[in-house]
């Protein structure tokens, strides 16, 4: 569910602004009193070491540059979340945060862009307001902001820390994952959001939310996505309105191991699935899944402390206990456990620590008196366990021994992902063999109106007993918009910043309160919202997908 977002560079713009800052003389500004408001002492990383093969930039240009005491012409480039500097050294971008300013001297101008970070700061010099913006455009696409509050306003909440936002002058509405890291103690902490950002913003990484752009002030971070309407999995579980069939259910996984492959690729894990991290979201009709929250980073046998401690006792895989580095087989098993808990979960049932010590201790009960009722062709006792291929893939993910356990790609290709897919596939041919014909479709036609109707209404109920698909060809969820009434236009003044400086901060601490940010689940239920994720089955929402 995750597109890359389209970077559009108008290079025959850029080539005329270079013409123009290429041929600009800034050696006056040497002789201002003010000039060390100009100059740059960033420590660069060296590009060459980095060995990183880049086919296409997002930009290149120049600019002028402060160091030193000289003004000199430097030539610049962006891609992959570096600005490249003179084609040798670099800065990553997702560690400065970014500001647009001008500098005035008697009667000239220069417009400026800040890059700052721990190491010192880069101001980039620009003759022309025009070529600050493009540059700015698309730097700020990997930089950090700040000031959201003066540009944004929030909302409701979409569930844990997610907000939904607007955008005070366009009106805009936006979602945002907001994390307060003012209780941060350890630098662990600091690292693994630090690496979060960093797969967020990695378009090669399945079923994470795309940035649209990063805030960054006070200690806590704004991450802004597309707006969305979602639910957590255990939320969606908590809910007995809602209604979880096979396909629902395989859909959730297989877009789960999915991210973790897609995670396997670049090198990476996960590190804490479980079901607060899982969120089912509707964004323009689509719907899918988020996968967020991973706790990476490079764990030793000094720093295993850290993700042992954040992580629940049952989600450990036993190869941690043994002071193994977590991993993608960790990552596995900890899947394969809210699988097994799912499938023998029912509705009297409560997700709390009772129940969870209950299916782990009869493990191997509940699924051999499970598996002779398949063999007798009868149904489970419980409502989302479906099938004897489930019961396999649960085993195969749950291997205490990690050379044993299923690796990502075998559990992608797994049966009961095959026999899900087939099941959907026959109900829509027998759904298509009552599609009436055109002879009859005519002939409704020329009934009375109130005989459509009545045929409508029928037509409609049998359509809504089909099983639909979604990517997998699994039917997917929808939350009902709720309905907002316009924002009336008000004058933003300083009053209202503080004012909303104040929620935000309630807010921030209404999450340390639920330990939600980056912390596993302690299974204390949200609030249902008025407006609750809920299955439903509609033909429009079927796209081929291959296992």
């Amino acid at each position: 569910m995750k597109q890359k977002r389209a970077i559009k560079v108008d290079n025959e713009r850029l080539n005329k602004l270079q013409t123009k800052e290429s041929s600009v003389n800034l050696d006056w500004l040497l002789k201002q009193p003010n000039v060390n408001e100009l100059e740059s002492t960033l420590q660069f990383i060296s590009f060459i070491d980095l060995h990183i093969e880049i086919e296409n930039y997002d930009m290149q240009g120049v600019c002028h540059i402060c160091c030193n005491n000289q003004i000199k012409l430097k030539f610049i480039q962006i891609a992959n979340g570096l600005l490249i500097y003179e084609e040798t050294n670099c800065v990553v971008l997702s560690d400065c945060v970014i500001q647009k300013k001008k500098f005035h001297c008697h009667h000239n101008q220069l417009f400026l862009i800040s890059l700052q970070n721990q190491k010192g700061r880069l101001i980039l010099i620009f003759s022309h307001p025009i070529s600050q913006k493009e540059w700015y455009k698309i730097l700020k696409l990997s930089a950090k902001q700040i000031d959201f509050l003066k540009k944004y306003r929030i909302q409701d909440n979409i569930c844990l820390n997610f907000y939904l936002i607007s955008h005070k002058k366009k009106k805009k509405k936006y979602a945002a994952q907001i994390i307060n890291r003012k209780n941060f103690k350890l630098y662990d902490q600091q690292e693994v959001i630090n690496n979060y950002v960093k797969i967020l913003r990695n378009n090669n990484i399945q079923n994470v939310f795309s940035i649209i752009s990063i805030f960054d002030e006070n200690d806590i971070l704004y991450l802004l996505t597309e707006q969305f309407i979602g639910s957590t999995f255990e939320q969606l579980l908590s809910n007995h309105k809602t209604q979880i069939i096979q396909s629902d259910l395989a859909f959730i996984i297989f877009s789960v191991l999915q991210n973790l492959k897609s995670l396997q690729d670049e090198d990476l894990f996960h590190g804490n699935i479980n079901l607060d991290n899982i969120i089912i979201v509707n964004k323009q009709s689509q719907v899918g899944v988020y996968v967020i929250n991973p706790i990476y980073k490079l764990y030793t046998s000094k720093s295993i402390d850290y993700y042992v401690h954040n992580i629940c006792d049952y989600l450990i895989a036993p190869e941690i206990n043994e002071n193994q580095a977590p991993s993608l087989s960790s990552d596995i098993y900890q899947l394969g456990i809210l699988l097994m808990l799912v499938s023998f979960y029912s509705m009297q049932d409560n997700l709390n620590p009772l129940f969870i010590q209950r299916v782990l201790q009869n493990k191997q009960t509940l699924i051999s008196s499970q598996e002779i009722k398949f063999q007798q062709y009868q149904n489970s006792d419980y409502p989302y366990l479906f099938s004897a291929c489930q019961l396999d893939l649960i085993k195969q993910m749950t291997e205490k021994d990690p050379n044993k356990r299923i690796s990502v790609q075998d559990a992608i290709k797994h049966a009961w992902f095959i026999n899900t897919k087939d099941k959907v596939k026959m109900q829509k041919q027998n759904f298509n063999k009552h599609l009436p014909s055109l002879k009859t479709i005519i002939e409704m036609v020329e009934q009375s109106d109130k005989d459509i109707k009545r045929k409508s209404l029928q037509s409609t109920n049998f359509i809504h007993q089909i099983v639909s698909i979604q990517k997998f060809e699994f039917s997917p969820y929808r939350q009902q918009q709720p309905e907002i009434s316009p924002l009336k236009k008000t004058s933003e003044s300083l009053t209202e910043i503080v004012d909303e400086e104040h929620q935000i901060s309630d807010l921030i601490d209404q999450l340390n309160n639920k330990q939600y940010l980056m912390l596993p689940s302690q299974y204390n239920h949200l609030n249902q919202a008025n407006n609750q994720l809920r299955l439903i089955q509609t033909e429009n929402n079927i796209e081929q997908s291959q296992v």
